[in-house]
């Protein structure tokens, strides 16, 4: 392999091996999944990991955010349109390079995890080489960049096409040339949607840089690609770098979570981070995150509550302006989720959705048998809505961001609250039930009262109820407005406590399950089987114990219960929690890759640190391990974000708390330290944590507590506190 200072634009890869995800040569099978861990992208655009002349192989390369297409017109066929690969090489070589049938050997690549570039060297006949990198900017966010150069004694041309999927669903495809600029042009006039990219190459050591852009009203993308592409062309690609790495070094200081004690879990873990703080663009409020990001085609490119209630809450502590950008786009397909919601009032947001907010569920799906399966989780999914109030409330109680709320926020939980005291009826028992629904849980379907669903709706109720009052003392013009254009009656508000107050819960109080929240009704009567007993997991249910008697059986998919303690700790109390875990951890397949981080998370909250870190294992290396065994589609967002909330949530003991933030951190013994920054109401809180010892830094006031102590209101600069066996932390200190 060649000398890392023999790449182009003078960049080299990281010293440090732990920043580092290095590749040789692979088999052909195993390839699609390494594209997409070497995935380069800035959360407006995406380019999967492919050997620079490997363009025409089966699996497409360039992803652009928000652009969705289908070729049938059915809603539920809609999916993430591949765009012109522009990253491709071609070098002008007998035989022909690459040759024929896919990736040459003789290759290395490198992701950079602390630069966010992607370096590639290949060995070249007559013993010369291709060294190339590439990253898409996160300092100009419109930008590809691609620079190759051939090393040897004999020179060899390098060319840069532009390559386009041979079954790509693009339409109206153009291409428009003006002094060296090559602008791409691709819509779908039905759904008025429409990307271009410009592309330049500079052909003597090969310069690539290309300019995306997606607008719903052409010529705007073209002009604003072609505006962006001449701009970095003055620049420069070496002034191009500088930025981009500057900005990615910027991220890193609150997006990374460090570990001493465990370096090959450091590096499965920075991977995750990695692609989770280049999934979001805080600059777009027209596209979302999808469950695979920009990273592949799996779900077809669908947003589910992945976003909202696991990478939401990563970019509200660490980046923001993304989480904001994120709840934008569920305020701008608001009208939709009212229109989803048919005869109930309010908002029900889809369970699958992509640019309008229209659902995206397919109906049925076939198993690799050809056996059809109907899919009844865009009908019956229906905590999507409480899911996407929570994230609203975690982002005004994190960011104290008053104005989000008075544009956006309020509304948002009006509507959704509205649409929960609709949809819940009042039974025998005098008590509010919601029926026929399917919770995280996904094994179980069409139950009642599923105790994640209706707690997470009660709260729902609850927190809009708040946001009013707040909104009508903190913005009364505004709240008319607001009010006026709702036709909102404060008569509602009576009725929304009156459902949250009489909402089954699932919480059994006495008998031999006091204290455990029934998954839903009836649950508690099903054959008393554990996944534990099944083999080692993750597993899926149907394959092993077949559908019918998983439908009959306690065994559960995902964390559902152990869902709800985790994100409401103010509501289910420590020891409550507890006993839920031990309850439900044995009986959980983990068949979502969705579930051993939350496990980890609360196992790591209430104690049972062994618990946390089998869990934590599975989380971390569910892509880099392939353990679903579908990383060729792409990478598990959800899982990603999970694995920061373990970190920091879990492990890192963090929680909101009445304007402040509270710190519990606990370590297990496999590791020295435990290092974290957030953002906290504007203020930086830096964390490091030991067994024994905890050092908080702010760079402005915060109101911060650890463990059980009071909450304080501290000034910028440095505290400690101590722990102590048995007695917890001490009050934080100068």
């Amino acid at each position: 392999m060649l000398e890392t200072e023999e790449f182009p634009l003078g960049l080299a890869p990281t010293k440090d091996p732990a920043w580092l995800v290095i590749v040789d040569d692979v088999e052909a099978a195993q390839e699609p999944a390494v594209e997409s861990w070497l995935t380069v992208s800035n959360g407006r655009f995406a380019v999967r990991g492919l050997l620079p002349g490997s363009a025409g192989i089966p699996h497409p390369a360039c992803f652009v955010a928000g652009f969705y297409g289908n070729a049938d017109g059915d809603i539920s066929s809609l999916e993430l349109v591949p765009c012109p690969d522009v990253a491709s090489i071609r070098v002008a070589l007998e035989p022909p390079f690459p040759p024929a049938g896919g990736p040459a050997r003789g290759c290395r690549r490198i992701l950079d995890l602390a630069q966010g570039v992607l370096f590639t060297t290949q060995t070249l006949p007559g013993d010369r080489a291709l060294t190339t990198v590439r990253f898409a900017s996160m300092a100009e966010r419109s930008l590809l960049a691609v620079a190759a150069q051939v090393h040897g004694d004999r020179p060899a041309a390098l060319s840069a096409p532009v390559f386009v999927q041979a079954d790509s669903v693009l339409r109206s495809a153009e291409v428009r040339r003006t002094e060296q600029v090559d602008v791409h042009l691709h819509g779908h006039a039905e759904r008025q949607v429409h990307m271009a990219v410009a592309t330049h190459a500079e052909r003597d050591s090969l310069h690539r840089v290309a300019a995306f852009h997606r607008s719903y009203a052409p010529p705007e993308e073209a002009d604003a690609a072609r505006s962006a592409l001449e701009h970095a062309r003055g620049a420069g690609l070496a002034r191009a770098a500088q930025h981009h790495r500057a900005a990615v070094a910027d991220r890193w200081r609150d997006a990374a979570v460090e570990v001493a004690g465990a370096p090959e879990f450091q590096r499965a873990l920075s991977f995750a981070l990695f692609h989770l703080m280049c999934s979001g663009d805080p600059e777009c409020e027209t596209a979302s995150i999808g469950a695979r990001g920009l990273t592949g085609t799996g779900y077809r490119g669908h947003v589910f509550w992945d976003t909202d209630v696991f990478v939401v809450p990563f970019f509200t502590y660490t980046h923001p302006a993304t989480a904001r950008a994120l709840l934008a786009y569920r305020y701008r397909t608001l009208d939709a989720a009212r229109e989803r919601a048919g005869e109930y009032r309010g908002a029900l947001f889809p369970w699958e959705g992509a640019d309008t907010g229209e659902d995206c569920t397919p109906a049925v799906i076939r198993l690799p048998d050809g056996t059809a399966v109907d899919v009844l989780t865009g009908q019956q999914e229906i905590h999507i809505s409480a899911d996407v109030a929570w994230a609203v409330w975690q982002y005004w109680q994190v960011t104290g961001d008053d104005g989000f709320m008075a544009d956006m926020g309020t509304e948002l939980l009006v509507e959704t609250a509205r649409f929960w005291a609709s949809r819940a009826t009042v039974g025998e028992d005098r008590r509010y039930h919601i029926t026929g629904v399917i919770g995280p849980d996904e094994y179980h379907e069409e139950v009642t009262d599923n105790a994640f669903t209706n707690v997470m709706a009660r709260q729902n109720l609850r927190w809009a109820a708040e946001a009013v009052a707040w909104m009508a003392k903190a913005r009364p013009g505004g709240w008319e407005s607001l009010a006026g254009r709702l036709r909102f009656e404060s008569s509602e508000l009576a009725g929304w406590e009156a459902v949250a107050s009489g909402l089954a819960s699932g919480l059994h109080t006495s008998g031999p399950e006091a204290g455990l929240y029934e998954e839903f009704a009836g649950y508690f009567a099903l054959e008393d089987l554990r996944a534990e007993d099944f083999g080692r997991r993750p597993f899926a249910g149907e394959r092993v114990l077949g559908t019918k008697r998983l439908r009959r059986s306690q065994i559960i998919k995902q964390a559902d219960v152990v869902m709800l303690a985790h994100l409401l700790p103010g509501v289910v109390p420590v020891e409550s929690a507890r006993t839920n875990y031990r309850y439900y951890e044995p009986r959980t397949a983990h068949g979502s890759s969705l579930s051993p981080a939350i496990h980890a998370a609360l196992a790591a909250r209430t104690g049972d640190l062994a618990s946390a870190m089998a869990n934590l294992d599975l989380a971390a290396r569910v892509d880099l391990d392939d353990r679903m065994g579908n990383a060729s589609e792409g990478l598990h967002l959800a899982a990603m974000g999970g694995l920061w909330q373990a970190m920091v949530f879990g492990f890192g003991g963090v929680a909101p708390e009445s304007g402040g933030l509270r710190l519990d951190p606990v370590l297990p013994e496999q590791w020295d330290r435990l290092r974290f920054a957030l953002r906290f109401r504007g203020t930086r809180v830096a964390v490091e944590a030991s067994a024994r010892a905890l050092t908080v830094d702010l760079d402005g006031d915060a109101a911060v507590a650890t463990g059980s102590t009071p909450l304080a209101r501290l000034a910028a600069g440095s505290y400690r506190a101590e722990r102590t066996p048995g007695a917890g932390w001490s009050e934080l200190r100068r």
